[in-house]
């Protein structure tokens, strides 16, 4: 299982070399715009007293225009590969982060359905590295609710002592010493971390619960309460601020590994349309898929099973 709010993370076996490089803070797999993270780049450079100008952008990949590196940030006409490995390396971006790079530049400017596809694929599965493993003694973290919706918090609301305020953000409200124990413990477990101004902030895009025991069945639970969450929503908000559809529907083996496959890529193409759009409040997502019916075979079966009982 996997739990996607907008945040950033990058691959443990990069973790370690990034911490000595000068822009470990800001990490590609992050992204899906290519367009936006350069932006973003340029102006971390920037906070770090670094001399960055179009221009200069331009001299190091072997471009004569900066105005045509403008047109390219605002999406009005597009890079090439060669181009875009050249980017990545001005980027100071490692191998994977740079195959990472120019595979975003590719899923963004072509226009083939099908090689989009095969793109966003790829891209999933460089971020599906990214994940951030729960281990058992992790299991703390699935065991409140509120955890993960603080974490989400993080990402756009300045947290650092302000835990009364916190508190009456979440529906339903918490203590205040709630909200205090449950960043300690998102420290603890490093999935937020201060950032230069002393405020919480995110660390893991992704979170994978691991296949331990403990783990498993504090997920469950964890499970059991957000839907919980989703019956109470039915009678605490408004219908504009709330969805609920459902489809009952036969399928076969085939169809139920097609919806699989197109519900990940859902849940994908959700974690892109995060990076091009704010926040300012924190919603729950959930997404179930189980069976109403037996097999008509299974039942042949169990019907045999009782007569010769």
């Amino acid at each position: 299982m996997c739990l996607i709010s907008k945040l950033s993370n990058t691959p443990k076996n990069e973790m370690n070399q990034n911490k000595k490089a000068k822009t470990s803070s800001l990490s590609v797999y992050n992204y899906t715009d290519y367009r936006k993270f350069l932006v973003d780049y340029f102006e971390y450079r920037r906070k770090r007293n670094e001399e960055i100008s179009l221009r200069k952008v331009c001299a190091a990949i072997g471009m004569n225009s900066a105005g045509h590196l403008s047109y390219i940030l605002k999406g009005k006409t597009n890079v090439s590969k060669k181009r875009a490995e050249a980017l990545a390396k001005f980027c100071r971006l490692r191998k994977r982060e740079s195959a990472y790079f120019v595979t975003m530049v590719q899923f963004n400017q072509t226009k083939s359905h099908s090689k989009k596809k095969t793109y966003f694929e790829t891209l999933i599965s460089f971020r599906m590295s990214c994940v951030y493993k729960v281990s058992s003694h992790s299991y703390k973290f699935y065991d409140r609710w509120y955890h993960s919706a603080i974490r989400a918090l993080c990402e756009f609301v300045k947290i650092r002592d302000n835990y009364h305020q916190i508190s009456l953000m979440l529906i339903p409200s918490i203590k205040a010493d709630e909200v205090k124990n449950s960043l300690k413990l998102l420290s603890e477990l490093e999935l937020i971390k201060p950032d230069e101004e002393g405020f919480f902030r995110p660390t893991s895009k992704y979170i994978d619960t691991g296949e331990t025991q403990a783990v498993s069945t504090s997920v469950n639970n964890f499970l059991v309460s957000m839907l919980d969450k989703a019956k109470d929503s039915l009678d605490r908000f408004p219908k504009d601020e709330r969805i609920f559809s459902w489809i009952t529907l036969g399928i076969d083996k085939k169809g139920y590994k097609t919806f699989v496959q197109e519900l990940n890529a859902f849940r994908g193409r959700i974690a892109e349309l995060l990076e091009q759009s704010g926040a300012e409040r924190v919603y729950q997502l959930n997404i179930q898929l189980f069976p109403l019916t037996k097999l008509e075979s299974k039942l042949d079966s169990d019907s045999a099973d009782k007569n010769s009982d």
